[in-house]
């Protein structure tokens, strides 16, 4: 059998069929995957639809219409070592699922759906051993970024005669009641939601998995804003608490009652960051989680990307085509994977975006979402 007979499923699946669809990454990953979700969803609108994800982004995915349930993938947990890659392999077999759909995966996780008995499983045809685990495919290189990462998601759908266009289904998220009424409160106490101002939230950390806009100019920025009568949330993960302090002890006791931060330490599950973007006017955020979860849930964004060929906005950008900004350096990168550091002329790239570029921006994209 060809692998071009492979991809045309033999195999009837049944209206009521049990469908896991996989990616069990990073919280921005996980957003731009949604709109395989909300596909299969109207291809199968009786299936019971799973999604194999991890615990911290699994709340975003609670509640919403083309998600059934939430399987916790544990790697740290129990479902770590020998012992653990057993226990996962018993809860996929015990889900009885007629289809997986494996948008990305770790090789554990692949190997595991072939031992759970999954009849049919879809996946990128990428790695040596994906040949093996996956019995239907599409040949995928998304190191040459030939299209958006939420593109190559939903290519993965062909084997099952679905065809969808570019940027044709939003990315989405789950914000619960009770947590929207939190950040509501939590806006209110200090007196954001009865503020007339346009209110920007800023999200100056990441984890180190493309290049980042300098934090001087982010504080650069947020002064700037702050002069102009903009009112400034500063938000940041669990690990970002240094950031939230540096920007408060430079700027709060000048700016107070305008600049507040949200998150740090104290960061609760990222509905409630998602339930702050929802309220604020704009999001100046890097290419991360959060400006994903923040163009899910309809925010105007400002973003920085790097230009080297797998970090760049052609295949993580905002996927969205209006009220999206996103700033690269206007210099020459022939990187593909990572920046050359001292050995490149245009080093440090990042810094040669100017904060006079980025407020200019900022005030386009406000009067544009008036």
């Amino acid at each position: 059998m060809s692998a071009s007979d492979r991809t045309v499923l033999p195999t009837f699946i049944s209206a009521t069929a049990r469908i896991l669809i996989v990616r069990p990454d990073r919280l921005g990953d996980v957003v731009l995957s949604t709109p395989v979700f909300e596909v299969v969803r109207r291809h199968y609108p009786k299936a019971k639809i799973v999604v194999l994800a991890q615990a911290r982004v699994a709340p975003i995915l609670r509640g919403l219409s083309s998600v059934d349930e939430v399987l916790e993938f544990a790697p740290e947990g129990r479902h770590s070592g020998w012992f653990g890659f057993w226990r996962l392999v018993s809860e996929l077999r015990r889900g009885e699922f007629a289809l997986a759909v494996v948008l990305q995966a770790p090789a554990l996780v692949a190997w595991a759906l072939l031992l759970a008995r999954i009849p049919i499983r879809i996946g990128p045809w990428s790695k040596w051993y994906s040949f093996l685990v996956y019995n239907r495919g599409v040949r995928q290189r998304r190191s040459q970024v030939d299209m958006h990462e939420a593109d190559y998601n939903l290519q993965l759908l062909q084997p099952l005669r679905i065809s969808v266009g570019s940027k044709t289904v939003d990315t989405r998220i789950a914000v619960s009641t009770g947590a929207q009424q939190e950040v509501d409160q939590w806006l209110s106490s200090r007196g954001i939601s009865s503020d007339s101002r346009v209110w920007v939230a800023m999200h100056p950390g990441m984890g180190g998995s493309a290049l980042n806009w300098p934090e001087s100019q982010y504080l650069d920025l947020a002064q700037a804003l702050l002069t102009g009568g903009y009112g400034v949330v500063v938000t940041g993960g669990p690990g970002e608490q240094g950031i939230l302090d540096r920007f408060m002890e430079h700027l709060g006791k000048e700016y107070a009652g305008s600049i507040h931060v949200y998150g740090g330490q104290s960061a609760s599950d990222v509905q409630r960051l998602a339930a702050v973007y929802r309220r604020v006017q704009l999001v100046i955020a890097p290419s991360t989680g959060p400006l994903h979860v923040a163009v899910a849930v309809g925010s105007p964004v400002l973003s920085f990307y790097p230009p080297i060929r797998v970090q760049s906005a052609r295949r993580w950008g905002p996927y969205r085509d209006t009220h999206a900004v996103v700033l690269t350096p206007e210099v020459y990168c022939g990187q593909e994977f990572r920046c050359a550091g001292q050995r490149c002329a245009s080093f440090p790239c990042m810094k040669s975006i100017s904060v006079d570029r980025a407020l200019m921006e900022v005030s386009a994209l406000v009067s544009k979402s008036k």
